[in-house]
């Protein structure tokens, strides 16, 4: 189809030169499937138009691609070990990779065959799936890929990285440039991520990339709780712009908790926090998330308990998480801000009525500009104050696969029209 558009612009024309856009959007393992396939697209295409009528070379056209914007919904960016449902330990997590196969050892880091071999010594792993083993043809200290072989530009094996072999998917694509720099080539990254614990597939740490141990700042650029965010042109790429104001917001995008925002950075912004005896914590998965966070995404965490089908309990008092939910979190820290700038007009001698009625209309202004750590969102959207069935993987992208699934999902159709007008809005505003 594009052969034919650029054929029929082109005419006799030679050497043309087209620019073209792409923007991708992968849902669930689509979405880490789409950050493998960014780092195999060109950057230039040729095409070759026909001219069977003379044995002269034909004229080509070249197509210059421009990344445009990447989305990714429920997609486990850090995959899923450490990152279940429920805690399991590491031998469970090693037990069920196995007997997945690939992309359950991909998921699940299984990156040695240490993981496996502590499983066999207990025969866990022997009785559940009558011996599975890693591949003999994976070296000691690998995992296997997603793609058969992950070879270099030159065709040669995975080097060394920190004296450890990363052929693990998941963590290259984390931590190599070979990945990263296609995907930082987009304009725009956007996560759509289900929280307060409505997710069995992908919890909310991994479809977000958060992590308890690093303190890279998120902007909070909208909330269905601060008024006057989101107003900001061009703010969350699309996905934070709020055309009909700050009604909008809070009433007709009610499952929109907040967009948040990390900035674009050469290297991971902040440093990795340590234990109380100094040493340095779960160094992979850290380095993963602020890996993530320094390209700059628009993080867009949503609310679907109201939406699946089967009502949700109130937890009792003792079963509520200690901090707060997101929303709690974002209003208090906003409350904060305003009395701190509110007592700041207020103690200002040299402020006249006017000024003062003035920098208070502002106020609203500067309360969403407060910035949430990646800690503190992992903790505040990890759980919420009611205990619900986890079926929010396939209700927020309406899953319609077939017409029970349409029926049961039917509810996150108003997420997916707010995606779908983003998108829209950020292809048709590339300049």
């Amino acid at each position: 189809d594009v052969q034919k558009r650029v054929d029929d612009d082109d005419g006799d024309k030679s050497d043309v030169y087209h620019d073209v856009t792409y923007s991708i959007v992968g849902n669930s393992l689509g979405g880490l499937y789409a950050r493998y396939a960014v780092s195999l697209l060109p950057y230039q295409l040729q095409l070759q138009q026909p001219n069977p009528s003379s044995s002269s070379p034909s004229p080509s056209s070249m197509l210059n691609l421009h990344p445009n914007v990447f989305c990714t919904t429920a997609t486990p960016h850090l995959g899923v070990s450490r990152h279940t449902y429920l805690p399991i330990p590491r031998i469970a997590e090693t037990i069920i990779g196995a007997g997945m196969g690939t992309t359950g050892r991909d998921l699940f880091r299984l990156n040695s065959e240490k993981d496996v071999a502590s499983a066999a010594a207990g025969g866990l792993v022997n009785a559940a799936f009558g011996g599975v083993r890693r591949l003999s043809a994976l070296r000691p200290g690998s995992c296997r890929n997603l793609a058969d072989d992950d070879e270099d530009a030159n065709g040669e094996g995975l080097k060394d990285i920190d004296d450890e072999e990363m052929e693990c998917i998941i963590r290259n694509m984390c931590l190599r440039d070979k990945y990263l720099m296609p995907l930082r080539n987009f304009r725009q990254r956007i996560a759509y991520a289900n929280a307060y614990g409505t997710d069995f597939q992908v919890p909310t740490e991994t479809a977000a990339f958060l992590n308890l141990k690093s303190g890279v700042g998120h902007f909070v650029i909208s909330s269905r709780h601060i008024p006057g965010v989101g107003e900001e042109k061009g703010s969350a790429e699309g996905s934070t712009e709020n055309k009909g104001g700050d009604d909008e917001t809070s009433e007709e995008r009610p499952f929109i908790v907040a967009v948040v925002r990390t900035e674009q950075t050469s290297q991971p912004q902040s440093p990795t926090k340590r234990n109380s005896n100094g040493d340095t914590p779960s160094d992979e998965l850290i380095q993963m998330s602020q890996s993530l966070d320094a390209l700059g995404w628009t993080k867009v965490f949503i609310d679907v308990r109201d939406r699946i089908p089967v009502r949700g309990l109130a937890k009792p008092a003792w079963l509520r998480p200690q901090i707060g939910s997101l929303d709690d979190l974002i209003r208090e820290r906003a409350e904060l801000q305003f009395q701190s700038l509110q007592s700041s007009v207020t103690n200002d001698d040299s402020t006249t009525t006017n000024a003062g009625d003035a920098s208070k209309s502002s106020l609203t202004i500067e309360t969403s500009e407060c910035i949430l750590t990646s800690q503190e969102l992992a903790q505040s959207t990890h759980a919420g104050d009611s205990i619900n069935f986890p079926l929010g993987h396939t209700v927020m992208v309406a899953n319609s696969k077939n017409e029970g699934y349409s029926k049961l999902n039917s509810q996150g159709r108003p997420v997916m029209d707010k995606l779908a007008e983003d998108m829209i809005d950020s292809v048709l505003g590339f300049e």
